[in-house]
């Protein structure tokens, strides 16, 4: 067998074509790399309290300590954000979430404030079926907006929980 006899300009595409790849390889790599996403970004720090109630009375005897008595003074702490309650009706589950702007604002109300909270916490306590609060921290992002936001367009108009 004789060996195929040598021509530049094959040697010349094969080896241009070969770095070509390479570098739209190396190029779509750092593309990625550039883009991707190391963690979600901390811009809000939510606090969430969730128990049991047997009775919507005792969803709004919590509601009275913990918003009517807790809101003024969270009010006051540098980067509150809000209180938001959720309440099932059909298991009785409740939760109360707070939320506060930034990681920093959610430090120093955990080292300081939220001791102010605890005894409004151990009040609403006895109004529980659990006789005590569970407590988890989140980061917390909010999309779309209320009555009708990109969130909601994206749902079909046939599925009854987007609204």
């Amino acid at each position: 067998a004789t060996e195929p006899e040598w021509h530049p300009a094959v040697t010349s595409y094969t080896w241009h074509h070969m770095l070509g790849r390479i570098g739209a390889l190396a190029r779509r790599s750092a593309m990625y790399t550039q883009s991707r996403s190391f963690g979600i970004e901390i811009k809000q720090v939510a606090r969430m309290a969730s128990t049991k109630v047997d009775s919507e009375e005792a969803a709004e005897a919590i509601d009275d300590i913990i918003i009517g008595k807790g809101l003024q003074r969270l009010k006051e702490i540098k980067g509150f954000a809000g209180i938001e309650r959720y309440f099932c009706k059909e298991h009785f589950d409740y939760k109360v979430v707070v939320t506060f702007q930034g990681l920093d604002n959610f430090k120093k109300y955990m080292e300081s404030h939220e001791k102010d909270m605890e005894d409004k916490f151990v009040e609403a306590a006895s109004h529980s079926t659990d006789k005590g609060f569970e407590f988890q921290n989140f980061v917390s992002s909010k999309f779309g907006s209320f009555g009708g936001g990109q969130a909601f367009r994206a749902l079909s108009v046939d599925d009854f929980t987007a609204f």
